[in-house]
């Protein structure tokens, strides 16, 4: 039986993939990790800048470590203080730090703990088609410890872990019915971007996965059954992540990569009413920034309320564990109170 039965099935991605065969016990400890953090300016050229598009910039950071597992950060939920963080990375693990403010400015992480995803028998995930963590997304917004969806690209799926990403996922199965033709996505441009709406309803977006129309492929997962949408592609952008607005409108995050012009990224804002059946999603492009402003592969999205009303959208890269790149966390204020 299938894990929610408000959602009935086209089919169960479980047994298929071999998933989470492991290492010792021992290994899935979550291991303390020594952070160093640096300020990120996100325009040379006018330090003193911060508007960018409908985006206040507020502040940012460049994160590096000398632990072995630490990057590739994909998937990024901040508490609802804005004091902690809690990551996925393409590589199997989940990451979790206090954030560190110089009055409002981000300075650092400390007291940062990581750890390996587990599988359904409590042991570390292993197996490149079985760790690539993409997205998380809480069932409980803000509340880092509480359940917690993670879809996976490679074999792709979504797995709710009901206790918290440090616990075992849902036994029954470990996870949600997919739809069947998920199963044809080529294995690193699948199943990448995913947020949970307040009624439950999971939006999930393919990265690079198109229709005849060369639009994203992407479903409403929740309802009555699982109901199919789209988002229009723009030029080369390709979706990384999701996030909800508290009037329920839907930041896209969406990053480029060119030879010639390096990487750009940029967030589109999709209104609730858009979010139907069979639609073709479009919006607002909130902010575009290309590589002058040193920016990196970006992939993890995160919004929270302050208690002033404003919302708050933090951005995380992803450096693929490559000394070239850089793990960034940068911070912004919507311009208008949604």
């Amino acid at each position: 039986m299938c894990l929610t039965s408000c959602l009935r099935p086209l089919i169960c991605l479980v047994g298929l993939f071999g998933l989470a065969v492991s290492q010792s016990a021992a290994a899935v400890a979550a291991a303390a990790i020594e952070i160093q953090s640096g300020t990120h300016i996100l325009d040379s050229e006018d330090p003193a800048r911060t508007e960018f598009g409908a985006l206040i910039y507020l502040s940012g950071i460049a994160m590096r470590s000398d632990h072995e597992a630490f990057g590739g950060l994909s998937g990024l939920q901040i508490s609802q203080d804005g004091r902690h963080l809690l990551a996925v990375s393409d590589k199997g693990s989940w990451l979790a730090a206090e954030l560190v403010y110089d009055k409002e400015r981000l300075k650092g992480l400390r007291s940062a703990t990581i750890s390996p995803l587990l599988g359904r028998d409590g042991r570390a995930l292993m197996g490149r088609a079985n760790i690539d963590a993409e997205a998380i997304t809480l069932e409980q917004p803000g509340n880092l410890a509480g359940p917690a969806y993670v879809s996976f690209e490679g074999a792709h799926r979504i797995s709710l872990y009901r206790e918290g990403v440090a616990a075992r996922p849902a036994p029954e199965p470990m996870t949600l019915a997919m739809p069947r033709e998920l199963m044809q996505a080529p294995a690193n441009k699948g199943l990448e971007a995913l947020a949970r709406r307040a009624d439950g309803v999971l939006v999930a977006l393919t990265e690079e996965w198109l229709d005849a129309a060369g639009n994203h492929i992407g479903w409403l997962l929740g309802g009555a059954k699982t109901e199919k949408l789209f988002l229009r592609r723009e030029r080369d952008f390709s979706p990384t992540d999701l996030a909800f607005l508290p009037d329920g409108d839907l930041l896209i995050l969406e990053r480029r990569y060119t030879v010639m012009g390096g990487p750009g990224m940029q967030i589109r804002r999709i209104k609730a009413d858009r979010l139907i059946p069979d639609a073709v999603l479009d919006g607002e492009v909130l902010i575009n920034l290309t590589a002058r402003y040193g920016i990196d592969n970006f992939e993890g999205l995160a919004v929270r309320t302050d208690t002033g009303g404003d919302s708050i959208i933090y951005l995380m890269s992803d450096n693929n564990f490559s000394s070239r790149q850089k793990n960034l966390l940068l911070m912004f204020k919507l311009k208008q109170k949604p």
